[in-house]
């Protein structure tokens, strides 16, 4: 038997496999479709059909399923998993087609050189013109074969994934049921203590002993019914981190494995620069900023310590903290907000500022890839030790100033990539108090985690305030920081 022969019978082998699994569905809606079934769910059923491709239909939609085989037909779970394995049915079809094609093409490829050898004289030409053609169509094809063979990994690795977090969520669900029936028998332990409790104190000296007893066993439930909780809780957090490893994700343990900031998003920044010779230099940059967000609200801080020196003489002593929280109102893009924030600065008109703001903010996107809110409200200003200037210049006082501003601002996040995103934001302050003064203070950053070194990323970032108010009104800052995120 040749390879011809072989290949034939390996496709009719092939078809005969197919046909075995084609079947006749009819619909609830009259139509009936000859189709392949390729998998099933509880309540789903995923077939091939000639036209109409792959399609997915509920059970419920079809007449005459108990009239169906599928015994034999793969059942996976729905969701993620049930989409998972489609994809990989998907990507072994295609990776077969590929190889299959390879196979032809080379075949091809080795007919035509045998009959560019064998021709002679005015034909050469157009043989070598099918050898080329034949050529490119075994190149294209391996090509074709090397994609198909990754689509197939990653399918194949995506439903492992799936998979491991289907399993890691039923552990989810078994702990999150046992730390009930644990917070249950806690509550019933608590109640018996105490109707213990009270028998005690109603018992006379015949009875006190046996009652003793009684409140003696109903601590040591107590005691022992507290245990369970705690383990269940212990449960419940290995069984929600097994769901995070499960996809990927690194398990956020807090600062330095601490649980402190635990489920915050937070980072240090260290920036430093100096020279020393001709002239001594040093600057010095230091950031700390957290965040956390869920349904209900969300807490943003941000801060941040600046120190520039020349000849060991300070030029520029910054601190900065601010605090801001969102109130979510159940999924509406409305929120409100109440923010905080405190400077010092030995280098302004003023050495000590504190800001109040309250308002209504607005979230115009928030995706995987975009995030756009706006924000507007009411800013008191405190600003305290405020240097009074004389018509010269000539500083004569200091003051402690108060002032209303209102507040309008725009934030927007690009996340670039899964380790990289863009963010900028502009806030400007019309004072109320004063007429025609107002502040404007403008954001950007850019933030690039490092791939050799998880929780470490460089930030680039610019600041800029601009205020009527000041002798010297425009303020430029720009930095370049590595951060430690935890």
């Amino acid at each position: 038997m040749n390879k011809n022969q072989f290949f034939l019978i390996g496709v009719l082998l092939a078809s005969s496999a197919s046909f075995a699994y084609a079947q006749t569905i009819q619909l609830t809606n009259g139509d009936s479709l000859t189709v392949e079934i390729i998998q099933q769910t509880n309540t789903t059923l995923t077939y091939s059909h000639t036209i109409l491709g792959k399609q997915t239909v509920q059970k419920s939609a079809i007449r005459n399923l108990p009239e169906l085989n599928l015994a034999n037909i793969n059942k996976v779970k729905e969701g993620a998993e049930g989409q998972s394995a489609l994809e990989l049915h998907g990507a072994q079809e295609n990776q077969q087609i590929a190889q299959e094609e390879v196979t032809n093409a080379k075949k091809h490829l080795d007919i035509t050189k045998k009959d560019t050898l064998l021709t002679t004289g005015v034909g050469i030409k157009a043989a070598e013109q099918k050898e080329l053609a034949a050529g490119e169509r075994f190149t294209t094809a391996e090509k074709n074969l090397v994609i198909a063979n990754a689509a197939l990994v990653a399918a194949t690795t995506k439903l492992q994934t799936a998979q491991n977090v289907s399993i890691a969520g039923e552990q989810v669900s078994l702990a999150t049921i046992e730390l009930k029936q644990a917070q249950k028998d806690e509550k019933i332990a608590h109640k018996d203590l105490a109707t213990a409790e009270k028998e005690l104190d109603k018992a006379d000296d015949n009875s006190e002993a046996k009652a003793e007893i009684k409140v003696e066993t109903a601590e040591n439930k107590v005691y022992s019914a507290e245990e369970n909780v705690l383990q269940a809780k212990e449960n419940l957090l290995l069984a929600e981190n097994a769901v995070t490893i499960a996809k990927g994700e690194k398990v956020n343990d807090g600062f330095m494995g601490t649980g402190v900031f635990k489920d915050w998003d937070a980072t240090i920044a260290l920036g430093i620069k100096g020279a020393s010779g001709t002239a001594v230099n040093a600057t010095v940059r230091v950031g700390f900023d957290s965040r956390y967000e869920d349904k209900a609200h969300r807490w943003d801080f941000k801060s941040f310590y600046f120190y520039n020196s020349e000849d060991n003489v300070a030029s520029e002593k910054q601190a900065h903290v601010a605090l801001v929280k969102d109130w979510f109102f159940n999924g509406r893009p409305w929120f409100a907000y109440a923010s905080t924030t405190f400077d010092t600065d030995k280098f302004k008109d003023w050495n000590h500022r504190l800001q109040v703001s309250t308002g209504p903010g607005y979230q115009f996107i928030k995706t995987e890839t975009w995030e756009f809110s706006a924000r507007a409200g009411l800013t008191g200003v405190f600003e305290f030790e405020k240097d009074l200037f004389d018509s010269a210049g000539t500083i004569i006082g200091q003051e402690n100033n108060q002032n209303i501003e209102a507040m309008m601002g725009l934030d927007a996040t690009w996340h670039i990539t899964s380790k990289q995103r863009f963010t900028i934001s502009n806030y400007i302050y019309p004072s109320i108090t004063n007429g025609g003064e107002f502040r404007n203070l403008a954001n950007a950053s850019w933030i690039h985690d490092i791939d050799w070194f998880d929780g470490l990323a460089v930030k680039f970032g610019i600041r800029d305030e601009y205020d009527t108010n000041e002798s010297i009104p425009n303020e430029f800052k720009y930095d370049f920081s590595i951060l430690c995120r935890f």
